[in-house]
């Protein structure tokens, strides 16, 4: 199997040339491109939804280019921009496609943005689609407009006069907009409004996916129909079932094809992108399961080297072997129809780092097969989930990304797993829960989680235990929260521990945190309390994180609105996690190599190790839960060459150091 390069590209019909087409087709020749993917009516020259005859004039304009490229081998693909459109930019419908345009949840009607269940709208859609799929390219994608948020500067949809009427029915009784969206943000437990307006969300979406597949394969059965995605977070509070979404969009004997959101558009930080790859691209993954065909997006914006490096976007295209991914998106150049630029190098990047991305697909990662802590997420915990004010639908969002990305900077390894309802029947396995996520299982399955794994749990799920009268199962009485800059809580501070040469650190409780759960064990609970909060002037106030009955470690912390677990990432906090996992378990993590990532296989066959730091180090020091053998083969890149060493493995106890060098921003595949 080949990594596959996919390149998106914008032509303009009205001003294109000659030039711009042999450069195109020099670049693709350089760059090894696979696939040309050409979006239609994007960006700065999308004027509004597209009539048949419109579309007809971008088609015309792709057709000698989709001839040319198949002479070169080269398949072609489209990616029409628009679906419900990404914001209104100044247009309206027009009269001749006439579809109704949607109402967010304060009442602001869009001029150019589609209801989603609107009758016409799914009709106009299938008819391009249909459309597009006449010149039978190889992958045909619906944009990430295709949701119910984020569609500036509207907010979540859609509370139109035809969607209130399904709500009032579904309801029984009459509602207005304010009072449903009041009832559905409503502090507490959920209402029905919610869950009707989930699964309205869920149904229409899922409706309009098997419409288009059913009108695209009737003309083009050989295209596979592919969707571009968001953050998985906020696709939960439109009721996203990924399973359902995919296999109504793919039809009988074709792949679900996904393109995952790569959250970085500008170059930043490659430790906050290693946060986010996590929270966002691979969980993206973990819900579409092993077997689909993950393509993530390598997007720059505002274009030009001016923001991205050539190093940064290889880092990228390099780090979606993380996700198992068989190929890349690049959508390397603007959308205003300037064409390729081959100054800017790329193509010859790209031919450079090309038999790496090969190689590594050889063995290639598979969420589902790999060891280490299981992160648990729900696609359903917008149903669920108890809002604190009731005021905005972002409280609807789960925080369940959180130990995702913090234990994947700590150097562990991890893995996310989907739970599946009324089969939640776990065991024997090392789970990371975050938010109201619990809330989405009955107690007896909450009850056989948690005695008969090792868990993680922090202040929020703790206080749905609490919630249920199951605080028992962790030792706990009663929990009080103290919002953080209260005064009360100020930093915990880990007694007898050593980390990075300083005993007895402190981390910080006061900033870029949330709020402080201070706990009451039982008198009878097996606890072993490792840090404790600390206020200004050195007082006790109770235990932080702890150890229950050996196998269940409590961080009783919120998650912060604006910062998330920001405060958490300190490499003391990395120090005391490490040594308190592995008071538990054996267990897999690097030490003394923050942000560098680490995943391995079940069968210890394949690791990957992954620097997201511009730091580089000599060896690879490695706590490990199986022991290795002594020398392994190390898979690196060297410029356009694949270099593959067998090195030694030193062993100390339960640390292996594996000789072996790793580079800032450099990925390794070390086979045993």
């Amino acid at each position: 199997m080949a990594y596959k390069y996919c390149l998106r590209y914008v032509l303009d019909p009205r001003t294109n040339t000659p030039k711009k087409n042999a450069a195109l087709f020099d670049f693709v020749k350089k760059g090894q491109i696979d696939d040309v993917c050409f979006i239609l009516n994007g960006e700065e020259i999308n004027h509004s939804h597209l009539t048949k005859e419109e579309t007809d004039f971008w088609l015309d304009a792709v057709k000698p280019l989709q001839k040319k490229l198949a002479q070169m081998n080269v398949t072609t693909s489209l990616n029409p921009w628009t679906t419900i459109m990404h914001s209104d930019r100044g247009f309206k419908v027009n009269p001749k496609i006439g579809f109704k345009t949607f109402v967010d949840v304060n009442g602001d009607q869009a001029n150019d943005m589609a209801c989603p269940a609107d009758p016409t709208w799914r009709n106009y859609l299938c008819e391009r689609y249909a459309q597009y799929a006449s010149i039978h390219p190889r992958l045909l994608w619906l944009e990430d407009d295709f949701r119910h948020y984020n569609h500036t500067p509207l907010k979540l949809m859609c509370f139109c006069p035809y969607h209130m009427k399904i709500y009032q029915e579904k309801l029984g009784k009459k509602e207005s907009r304010a009072e449903f969206v009041k009832h559905m943000l409503k502090p507490g437990k959920p209402t029905l409004e919610r869950k009707v307006y989930l699964d309205q969300a869920r149904k229409e979406m899922i409706e309009t996916e098997h419409l288009i597949e059913k009108a695209v394969h009737k003309v083009s059965p050989e295209t596979d129909l592919a969707q571009m995605t968001s953050f998985p977070d906020w696709h939960a509070i439109e009721g996203r079932d990924w399973a359902g979404l995919f296999d109504a969009q793919r039809g009988e004997n074709h792949p679900r094809v996904a393109r995952p959101h790569l959250p970085a558009y500008n170059e930043v930080s490659p430790i906050q992108y290693g946060r986010d790859f996590e929270s966002y691209s691979r969980m993206t993954v973990a819900y579409l399961g092993p077997d689909a065909v993950i393509l993530p997006e390598q997007e720059n914006a505002m274009w030009t080297p001016m923001v991205k490096s050539k190093k940064f976007i290889a880092f990228q295209i390099i780090t979606t072997a993380l996700m198992g991914a068989q190929g890349i998106m690049l959508n390397l150049f603007d959308m205003m129809g300037n064409g390729v630029s081959p100054e800017w190098k790329y193509a010859e990047m790209l031919a450079e780092i090309k038999p790496f991305m090969n190689e590594l697909l050889k063995h290639r990662l598979k969420m589902t097969t790999l060891a280490g802590i299981n992160i648990l997420v729900d696609q359903d915990s917008a149903y669920t989930i108890h809002t604190r004010e009731g005021k905005i639908p972002e409280e609807m969002l789960p925080i369940e990304k959180e130990w995702a990305a913090l234990l994947a900077s700590f150097g562990f390894a991890t893995t996310i797993l989907p739970i599946q309802h009324g089969n939640c029947d776990l065991s024997g396995k090392t789970v990371a829960i975050a938010g109201q996520l619990l809330r989405n299982l009955s107690n007896s399955e909450i009850t056989s989680l948690i005695k008969n794994n090792v868990v993680l749990l922090d202040g929020e799920s703790i206080q749905v235990l609490l919630d249920r009268e199951l605080g028992d199962l962790i030792g706990v009485e009663q929990g009080e929260w103290h919002p953080c800059k209260t005064g009360y809580q100020s930093f915990e501070e880990a007694k007898g521990i050593t980390v990075d040469g300083v005993d007895n650190p402190r981390v910080t409780m006061l900033q870029h945190t949330g709020d402080y759960l201070q706990l009451t064990y039982s008198k009878e609970a097996n606890v072993k309390v490792w840090t404790e909060a600390i206020n200004s002037i050195d007082d006790k106030l109770g235990p932080m994180m702890s150890i229950v009955d050996n196998h269940i470690l409590l961080l009783p912390m919120s998650h912060d609105i604006k910062h998330g677990w920001e405060s958490q990432y300190s490499t003391y906090k990395e120090g005391i996690l490490q040594q308190m996992m592995s008071s538990m378990e054996h267990c897999d993590y690097l030490i003394d190599m923050p942000n560098v990532k680490l995943n391995i296989d079940y069968e210890q066959n394949t690791m990957w190790v992954s620097n997201f730091d511009l730091d580089t180090y000599k060896e690879i020091k490695w706590h490990f839960s199986k022991k290795p053998n002594d020398s392994a083969v190390v898979v690196r890149r060297q410029k356009d060459q694949v270099q593959k060493e067998k090195v030694a493995i030193e062993i100390d106890g339960e640390v292996a150091t594996i000789k072996a060098n790793l580079n800032s921003l450099e990925t390794i595949q070390i086979l045993f």
